[in-house]
């Protein structure tokens, strides 16, 4: 939030410059990013008036303009901007003037006509970032003075202000800290309001329908305003701090908000038909068109503020384009509230909309703050739009907030400072930042709604006694040592491990996309009752949504090349929203694009399903995870090229190939492979006791036998089959050959397998060996039908 200097030393009486102050106030919590100063501290920049306005004899867009700016001489000056008109007060600046960048003004020959000087815009005077035309400065000002002493040189601290804070967007909010850390008090500007014989109640009536959405609402009348431009300090000021001036009226609504921290919105009075507000909350579908002329559907229970007839703006939002301030508006009706966080909060996500109101009602405003608010509006209406306060203020507050009591405990709050203060020593520093305590007890005021406990109450201590005062403890008595957890040292593992393949690691958010994510698993998401998004309303139930979305937005980037895996929770509905997501560890892996990349010793070859295949089986080789069998079965997400992982008789995961509906919809051209495994599954098969044996001293065998058999029987089961009937000496087994063609009959293939026979106690001979392999030949033939391929 952008804070002004000057304004803050109207409302204290300390003596710290700028930069001081941006420290101090970094030191209390509030960070300030940076101190701007805004001046027009510029030599032979002075206020001008332009007496007369002609066409230059030899352009066609620039015109020729007597200035007068107090001397005894007028100036000629010629000038490009459209909007320049005789009468106009202009800031000019004359020859020897130095603009920002280093323009220096010098006299000039135009198209054969001498100019005495520039006419300068907002923009060449580094004011803004863009004009369209010169600045025309306020009528009141005096011709000749410089421009230096008319607007008077500010710094704008630009300060960091954390959400639990709503009383600190505000110049009174702000001056508070600072009273404190300068040791002086707070003054707030006065109200004295001169009213007339006409009483609002005869006027203005207000009816809340919703008290828990908008507990209070108050409306001054002001008749009888005039619309002008804004007095020159009220415009600078404003537009310091980032806000655009429009007229006298919805500048000092402004200016309020600024000041306070409290939104206010003024309405034309004439077009609140019966001159009735009533607050309530919206219907489903309902629809209403803001002062942006943008038209919102909403939900259920937005608030909205409305007259006898029409809904005329969302409460704590936007006012509404029918009953807007207009060029001719003759009388206000001013509205002052306080509307519950939560409700607005609700709101702004569903509108996707955010403004300057809504900023400070969705963190909380004052709800005792809103008849000064308005009485400080009205008495600006009154000085600077000779507006006419009608005789009292119509004020619903159905149930009053009180403030909220804390327990003053001095030996909690000194232990988790690490202080050794006295309570009459906290007394005082909380008397600082507007917190008395009475009767050991703190109260806390209605504008501080971050405040509930003893650790806010200890935080509060600690800023104004400062931290930096706080010593530094000799020795900690907190333990250090953590529980040891075996699974997260497995978990480390596993990561290493598949590191060391080669696979690269994300790390991806647990809030999705409830109806992506439903229609990818088939099962129904555990829902965030309060989502900030549509793309954030469910629990992912899987991780490999996330992983294609990383890979979409890395081939988006021209990186196509990829394999990944996310280890990471995954969240499972319990059937009952009131109970807790059953929550398991899984392990994603996701391959696309070439295996090798581009480099010319690659085979350029791309990923197919049995790179991920065989990356889960080294993975499974690497974690000893034994008997994985896998099994051809039917899955919604992924294609024809699809396996159950079961290890055993338990079902640990699947993998296979990305169908291409799901391809299509995450903008995927090349084929992506997945794989998805529930660790904490793997990690309850792997925790048993391994007997270590030597290395064989005896040599092994080979054998490669071929078989011809139908191509629907998957590999895996004759690799299954050869184990079962393979004797004790059979090591291991394996398909290091597979021929389909025109010298294997349609609709029948040739697989090879490679036998490992070995005995840690012998040689073996070939009888022993051929007697494995005729048990072999034998189960396989009679379950498969196959023959040996010769």
């Amino acid at each position: 939030m952008k804070i002004s200097y000057n304004w803050i030393k109207e409302l204290v009486d300390f003596d710290i410059s700028p930069d001081d102050l941006a420290e101090e106030l970094s030191l209390v919590g509030f960070e300030v990013d940076g101190v701007d100063k805004k001046g027009l501290d510029f030599p032979n920049v002075v206020v001008g008036k332009v007496l007369k306005k002609e066409k230059h004899p030899n352009a066609d867009k620039l015109s020729l303009c007597t200035v007068t700016t107090g001397g005894s001489e007028n100036l000629s000056i010629i000038c490009g901007a459209p909007n320049v008109a005789e009468g106009q007060i202009v800031p000019v600046a004359m020859v020897g003037a130095e603009l920002p960048g280093g323009f220096k003004i010098r006299k000039a020959k135009i198209r054969g006509v001498e100019s005495f000087g520039m006419i300068c815009s907002e923009q060449e005077l580094g004011i803004s970032e863009k004009s369209d035309g010169i600045w025309v400065l306020p009528d009141d000002l005096n011709i000749g003075e410089p421009l230096s002493k008319t607007f008077e040189t500010d710094y704008v601290l630009d300060v960091g202000i954390t959400p639990n804070r709503p009383d600190a967007m505000s110049h009174i909010g702000i001056a508070r800290e600072v009273a404190a850390i300068a040791g002086t008090t707070l003054k707030k500007p006065q109200t004295n309001l001169s009213e007339t014989s006409e009483k609002i109640a005869d006027s203005v009536g207000v009816e809340i329908q919703c008290p828990q959405s908008c507990p209070r609402y108050s409306a001054r009348l002001i008749r009888n305003v005039k619309i002008a431009p804004s007095p020159n300090w009220m415009v600078r000021r404003l537009e310091d701090l980032g806000m655009r001036s429009i007229n006298n009226l919805i500048d000092i609504t402004n200016y309020v908000l600024l000041e306070t921290g409290q939104p206010l919105h003024a309405f034309d009075y004439d077009f609140v038909a019966g001159g009735k507000i009533i607050v309530r909350e919206s219907i489903e579908g309902e629809k209403f068109v803001t002062l942006d002329e943008k038209e919102h559907e909403l939900q259920t229970g937005t608030v909205l503020i409305c007259d006898a007839e029409k809904p005329v703006a969302l409460g704590g939002i936007m006012g509404g384009l029918n009953s807007e301030v207009r060029d001719d508006t003759k009388h206000i009706l001013l509205e002052s509230a306080y509307f519950q966080p939560e409700s607005i909060q609700k709101s702004l996500r569903h509108l996707g909309m955010h403004t300057e109101a809504s900023s400070r009602f969705e963190r909380g405003t004052d709800p005792n703050g809103v008849l000064y608010a308005s009485a400080r509006a009205a008495q600006l209406f009154s000085e600077l739009a000779g507006g006419e306060i009608a005789e009292g203020v119509v004020d619903q507050y159905p149930e009053t907030i009180h403030p909220v009591k804390i327990s003053l405990k001095p030996e909690k709050i000194n232990r988790l400072l690490g202080t050794n203060l006295s309570a009459d020593k906290m007394t005082e520093l909380l008397a600082k930042v507007d917190l008395p305590v009475q009767d050991n007890t703190v109260i806390v005021p209605t504008f501080r709604p971050d405040m509930k406990r003893t650790a806010d109450v200890a935080e509060e201590v600690g800023r104004v006694y400062g931290y930096n005062n706080i010593p530094m403890p000799q020795a900690s008595p907190l333990p250090y040592e953590n529980p040891h957890n075996e699974f997260d040292d497995y978990i480390e593992s596993v990561r290493d491990v598949l590191v060391g393949i080669g696979v690269q690691e994300v790390v991806t958010g647990s809030l999705v996309n409830s109806k992506l994510c439903e229609e990818f698993t088939g099962q129904q998401l555990y829902p965030i009752l309060n989502p900030l998004n549509a793309d954030m309303d469910g629990m992912r139930n899987s991780l490999v949504p996330n992983l294609l979305n990383v890979l979409k937005w890395n081939i988006n980037r021209q990186w196509k090349d990829l394999a990944i895996f996310e280890l990471n929770r995954v969240y499972f509905h319990p059937g009952d929203i009131n109970k807790r997501p059953n929550e398991e560890f899984h392990l994603a892996i996701a391959l696309t694009g070439k295996r090798d990349g581009d480099s010319w010793l690659a085979t350029r070859e791309a990923y197919n399903f049995y790179d991920v295949k065989g990356l889960v089986e080294y993975f499974a080789g690497k974690i000893s995870l034994d008997n994985l069998v896998f099994i051809p079965y039917d899955n919604f997400a992924v294609e024809s090229q699809s396996m159950k992982i079961l290890c055993g008789n338990m079902e640990i995961g699947y993998l296979g190939k990305i169908n291409r509906n799901l391809q299509k919809y995450y903008d995927l051209e090349t084929p992506v492979f997945v794989a998805n495994i529930n660790i904490k599954s793997v990690y309850e098969l792997t925790q048993k006791a391994y007997q270590i044996h030597e290395l064989p001293r005896f040599p092994y065998v080979e054998r490669d036998l071929a078989f011809i058999l139908n191509k629907s029987i998957a590999a895996q089961e004759l690799v299954n089959t050869i184990q079962k009937f393979g004797g004790k000496y059979l090591q291991n087994a394996y398909v290091f050959d597979t021929y389909s063609g025109k010298q294997i009959e349609a609709g029948k293939k040739s697989i090879a397998f490679r036998l490992i026979f070995q005995s840690p106690e012998k040689t073996l001979v070939e009888d022993e060996i051929n007697q494995s392999i005729d048990q072999i030949l034998a189960s396989i033939e009679k379950q498969y039908d196959a023959q040996l391929r010769s």
